[in-house]
């Protein structure tokens, strides 16, 4: 009992020191800054109802995010989709003017998957989205996640060789729309950790940098395709490679359900024991080379090459 109340002890000062860290080094940072007029922020889902209401998290989150990002376009990817199912796609250009989407279907999803329990290739998809972003800074943040309003404050500034990360706050969430009070009440916390020394653990989650950078990292690597765990921290890794710098800018909100990684590893997240840094992804990297048609207003539809 001893024990684990100075593990509780040393654990809670560690994040403090962290979150002191990270806060001294963006007020230290005297680099040169770019304005941030427009941000293409890229969504990744499937319209399975994953959780049992993720269409209704995503549309919470979305509904945040676009209201207090100015001049920002949505990029959302619909990956493997069902056919007989009602396409996520259809409301999100209805509901956001801003809005692009692309589908991926199915037969394009078993061309590359090498991971039956893993429906959503997410960063093969983000990698889509990066290739269509039409704006300089792109923010890739998941579909059960909003942005803190210390992240708003601190979003207008940017260093072009940075990448910008969040610290990690999961919360119990009502279902109700998204106020300050689901950022101030604490007892719906369910679990908060600062973004480590090199970021790691939290840019699944939300990682922002310049368009450019995506591009000379050529996207993530399109070679992991049975595995979803880690492809994140394994495109940081070659961010950093290139020689970007990190900072945290504030800190995200994730609402909490059961199939969230925190609450343990399952089949859908696969293997993520690799070490291939630098990588380097074919030029038609992104999917570019497949043909879009159109299928309703800013929805596109991938094509079999």
């Amino acid at each position: 009992m001893l024990k684990d109340r100075i593990s509780w002890r040393i654990n809670h000062y560690h994040h403090l020191w962290l979150r002191l860290k990270w806060n001294l080094k963006r007020q230290l940072d005297f680099s040169k800054k770019e304005a941030v007029n427009s941000v293409s922020i890229i969504v990744v889902g499937r319209n399975d109802n994953y959780g049992g209401d993720f269409s209704n998290r995503l549309r919470t989150t979305l509904d945040w995010n676009l209201s207090h990002i100015p001049h920002s376009e949505l990029i959302y990817i619909e990956w493997n989709k069902i056919k007989d199912k009602p396409s996520d796609c259809t409301w999100i250009a209805e509901r956001y003017t801003n809005a692009k989407c692309y589908v991926v279907p199915q037969e394009i999803h078993q061309l590359f998957s090498q991971n039956s329990s893993m429906p959503v290739m997410e960063y093969l998809a983000k990698n889509i989205g990066i290739r269509k972003a039409a704006t300089d800074w792109i923010l890739m943040v998941n579909a059960d996640v909003f942005i803190g309003n210390d992240v708003l404050r601190n979003i207008n500034q940017l260093n072009i060789n940075t990448a910008y990360a969040t610290h990690y706050v999961s919360i119990k969430w009502d279902g109700k729309p998204l106020t300050d009070h689901h950022q101030q009440d604490k007892k719906n916390v369910v679990i908060k950790f600062p973004a480590p020394q090199r970021l790691g653990s939290v840019v699944g989650n939300f990682i922002l940098t310049h368009k450019n950078n995506w591009l000379k990292a050529t996207g993530y690597d399109e070679n992991l395709k049975n595995v979803r765990a880690g492809v994140d921290r394994n495109g940081l890794d070659q961010l950093l490679y290139l020689g970007l710098k990190t900072q945290v800018l504030g800190s995200h909100y994730h609402l909490d359900h059961p199939e969230s990684i925190i609450h343990g590893m399952n089949e859908t997240h696969g293997e993520h024991h690799f070490k291939n840094i630098p990588y380097k992804n074919p030029e038609n990297w992104g999917f570019i080379n497949y043909p879009l048609k159109q299928i309703g207003d800013r929805i596109w539809e991938l094509q079999k090459i």
